[in-house]
Order: structure tokens, then C-alpha cells, then sequence
């Protein structure tokens, strides 16, 4: 009798147990759905266009998924954004999500005022293999701190203009124009027949020239001393080939992105030009009629790279922000879905760097444009060679110098080591 009465006994507890916990599965379900219910209102900082192609595209895709998450986008002047960021970031006054463009990405990683995205509950460390090895570098330290996701990538080639090159007699295809000028040196000889004085000019400006030498020799401005590094041997190339192209003339004397520079472009005056892929919708927009007259080819090598980034962007999570787990959501589908990648390369060219994305048919389609390249050929090829390069809190203003002493060799007839000197010096001032 007395093992009946326990058997008895332990029933009945086991049965109220199981009822509690139904009781409390239902209440914590009920709560989940009181949260998924609840509207969240989410601020996102960017800079123009993004702040566009943000309400254009990414915003209705996005509430399409998470329809109770408002999403609201500020967008400031890229020359005022990393300004504003950092003020907000330090005062506490800040958006729930925010980009980060390439060249401001040191400054506010080393502020440490994004969330660490390779803690709980984000673990962005396992999401590590996803994106291009060449943006994942740039968005951890060495103590494994993840300060953000990588949105778009901007793998760099040579554009060059296919009447031009015809009518000197040369290659048009991509694989021809790159076999005539895969070095810089072979730059450099062909840019004296394609370089007519006053009418006819091989390229834009000479800092395309610095940016993708210095990046192919994975050099940087400093040093791992903080040792201003601009008279290494690889820094002297760069002076010294646009030495070379400089004295036969072969920069157009127009300033970046100026209505005269557009001009010449559109008059096909500038025979190649060496930037990142976003530079195909730069073409587009700015050449009317010229649809097949364009094509991408790899840029020449520099001890045998040809590899090379001009551009990018990131996103993350301001720690002072509110409503953490509704950005992480936003955090994600920016960098990781699918239908809103596809969209925004197809509007804006934005390529992306996020790995599952770069084999995708919509990255691989036949451009009308360029006479039919399947111009990701090239960049995906980029894409997956080039190497970060080592960065530090001074590098603006080393450019910044170092352009000026490209004008002083160019335009201002200066000597290589005179500019030079000037250079240093007027960087040193600056960074003291």
C-alpha cells in the first residue's frame, strides 16, 4: 500500500509540474508576441547618396520582413559625417545604427563606442569566413574587437576607352589591352601614343597612380613605428612614374570630378582611368551615347599585383544607441540579403562584400554598356587578391600631402626631391 500511495503521489506532482510549465511556456510565448507586436522606431546615419538608396531600397525590403521596425535615415555630408559621428559617439547623443566609410574606419574603431559585435548575443566572429578577407580586416583589432559589419566593397581596375585604343591601332579586348600594358612601365610607353599635347590625355590625375601603386606593394604612409614612410622605395616609384607621364603630358589638366573633367570624358578625351567599379556608373551617367565604347580590364601590376580596393563602407552599433537587437536585424540584412544587395548593385553599382553575393547571376550578367563584359570577370578576381593595407589615425593627412606633392611635380615643375621634402615636412607639422 504505502509504494502505491507514493506512485500516487509523484503522478500527481509530475502532472501539476507539467501543467506549470504549460502555464509558462504560454506566458513567456504570449510575452515574445507582446514584443514581436510592439513597434520599434530605429535611426540609421549615413551620408548622400546612401541615405537614398537606404529609403529607396533597403527600408521598404527590410519592413517587408520586420514590419513593426520603423526606420528612420539621417543623412549628412560625407565631408562633415565622420565629425559628426565621432562628436555624438563621444557625447552619447547617438543613432541607433550608423555607417562608416573606408578612410574614417581607424578613427572610429579606435574610439571603442561601437558594440563589440564579437560578443553575445552578436558572435559576428562566426560570421567571419562571409565576407571578403580584405574588409574583415578592417572591421576587428588585434584583441578580436569587431566594430561592424562590411556593406559594399570597391575592387579597382583600369577603364580604358575602346576608340582611342583603336584608333593608335592597339587592342580593344580586355585580355589584349591588359597583355599590352601589364606592367607600368608598359603604362607608361603606351601612354606616349595615346598622349596628344592639349587634345588627348592618358589619364585623370596623378593620385590614381598612388593609390593603386602603394596598395598593390602593401605599403602604407607609416609604418608599424608610426614612422612617416612617403621616401620608401615603392613611394618612389610613384613619384617617379608620374614624373615620366607628367613630362609628356599625358594627365588631363582638368581637377577631379569638375565639369571639364566631365566634359572630357563625355568627348572621350581621357583614354583610361583607374578606379574602383563604382566608376562604371560614373561612365553611364556621364556618356551619353557611348554604350559599347568603354571597357574594364585589370590595372598594371606592380611586382606582379594588379589587385587593389578604391573604396568601402561599413555598419554597425553605436553602444549609447537604444533598441540594440532591432539594429542588429537592420545590421544583418544590409550586409547579408539578398534581394537588397542585388538591388542596390543593380541601381547604384554598389559592389558587395559579402562573399555569398559576388557569384550570384546578377553579379555576372553581360553589361550592354561596356559592349557586353561580364565586367565582375575582372573585379571578382580583385576582389578576392587584394590585400588591406596597414592604416593609421594620420593617414588623411599624409595624403593630403602627398597629393599636393604629385600638383608640385605635375603643374608646379617642382623636382622630385624638392617636393618631397616639402611634403614631409608639411605632414610632420600637422601631426605633431
Amino acid at each position: 500500500m504505502w509504494v502505491l500511495f507514493c506512485l500516487m503521489v509523484l503522478f500527481i506532482l509530475s502532472a501539476c509540474s507539467e501543467d506549470a510549465a504549460d502555464l509558462n511556456g504560454s506566458s513567456e510565448n504570449d510575452a515574445d508576441n507582446e514584443s514581436d507586436d510592439e513597434t520599434v522606431d530605429l535611426t540609421v546615419w549615413t551620408w548622400p547618396n546612401n541615405d537614398q538608396t537606404f529609403e529607396d531600397i533597403t527600408i521598404p525590403l527590410f519592413q517587408e520582413e520586420y514590419p513593426n521596425i520603423n526606420v528612420t535615415v539621417q543623412g549628412f555630408g560625407q565631408d562633415q559625417y565622420a565629425d559628426k559621428l565621432s562628436s555624438a559617439l563621444i557625447g552619447g547623443d547617438v543613432p541607433d545604427v550608423a555607417m562608416v566609410e573606408i578612410n574614417d574606419v581607424v578613427n572610429i574603431k579606435n574610439l571603442e563606442l561601437f558594440e563589440d559585435l564579437s560578443q553575445e548575443p552578436y558572435n559576428a566572429g562566426e560570421l567571419s569566413e562571409d565576407y571578403l578577407d580584405y574588409f574583415w580586416d578592417y572591421v576587428t583589432n588585434d584583441d578580436g574587437y569587431i566594430f561592424a559589419l562590411p556593406k559594399n566593397s570597391a575592387p579597382a581596375a583600369m577603364f580604358y576607352n575602346k576608340p582611342i585604343f583603336e584608333e593608335a591601332g592597339l587592342p580593344t579586348d580586355p585580355e589584349g589591352v591588359h597583355e599590352l600594358m601589364a606592367t607600368w612601365e608598359d603604362y607608361v610607353n603606351v601612354a606616349e601614343d595615346l598622349t596628344v599635347e592639349g587634345e588627348q590625355w592618358m589619364l585623370g590625375v596623378p593620385p590614381e597612380i598612388l593609390n593603386a601603386v602603394t596598395q598593390q606593394a602593401e605599403t602604407a604612409y607609416y609604418n608599424e613605428n608610426n614612422e612617416l614612410q612617403i621616401d620608401n622605395e615603392h613611394f618612389m616609384y610613384v613619384y617617379d612614374t608620374v614624373e615620366q607621364l607628367g613630362d609628356m603630358g599625358a594627365f588631363s589638366p582638368f581637377e577631379q570630378y569638375s565639369p571639364e573633367w566631365n566634359a572630357a570624358i563625355q568627348q572621350g578625351s581621357i583614354a583610361t582611368f583607374l578606379f574602383g567599379n563604382w566608376f562604371g556608373k560614373y561612365l553611364k551617367n556621364n556618356t551619353e551615347g557611348a554604350e559599347g565604347e568603354w571597357g574594364v580590364t585589370y590595372a598594371p601590376a606592380y611586382l606582379g599585383t594588379s589587385a587593389y580596393d578604391q573604396g568601402g563602407d561599413f555598419i554597425g552599433i553605436p553602444k549609447e544607441g537604444e533598441n540594440k537587437d532591432a539594429a542588429w536585424k537592420f545590421v544583418q540584412f544590409v550586409t547579408q540579403n539578398s534581394e537588397n544587395l542585388q538591388a542596390m548593385y543593380e541601381q547604384d553599382e554598389l559592389y558587395p562584400a559579402y562573399l555569398d553575393a559576388v557569384d550570384e547571376d546578377w553579379m555576372n550578367n553581360e553589361s550592354s554598356f561596356f559592349g557586353g563584359q561580364v565586367t565582375n570577370e575582372i573585379f571578382q578576381v580583385v576582389a578576392e587578391e587584394m590585400a588591406a593595407p596597414y592604416v593609421t589615425e594620420n593617414d588623411p593627412v599624409a595624403t593630403d600631402g602627398v597629393n599636393s606633392m604629385l600638383t608640385n611635380i605635375t603643374l608646379g615643375d617642382m623636382e622630385v626631391e624638392q617636393a618631397l621634402e616639402q611634403a614631409k615636412q608639411e605632414i610632420e607639422a600637422k601631426t605633431q
